[in-house]
């Protein structure tokens, strides 16, 4: 069953997110994830103040578990951080 990692960041440093990103979207494809959204305004709704979304496809959540455990993405993920506070989760597709 597929899964997607929902990403929504507050972004302090947009060159260092932006050189994260050309690193961390092959490891992404590595693992069988695909970006399918990226919006910087997203259109607020209902009870959530959202800043700068992603979505990327994997074909399931052990993919997305491999992404996160893999040494390759270690050094990525003090990168991300020092550039954005973040919030992320997977969910299962239907």
């Amino acid at each position: 069953m597929s899964a997607y990692l929902i990403v929504d960041l507050d972004i302090r440093d947009m060159n260092l997110i932006e050189d994260y990103r050309s690193k961390a979207l092959p490891l992404v494809a590595k693992t069988g994830g695909r970006l399918i959204a990226l919006d910087e305004a997203p259109l607020e709704l209902e009870g959530w103040k959202a800043t700068n979304m992603l979505i990327i496809e994997f074909p399931d959540k052990d993919a997305i578990r491999q992404l996160f455990a893999s040494p390759e993405y270690a050094p990525l993920v003090a990168q991300r951080q020092a550039a954005a506070g973040s919030r992320i989760i997977a969910i299962n597709g239907v």
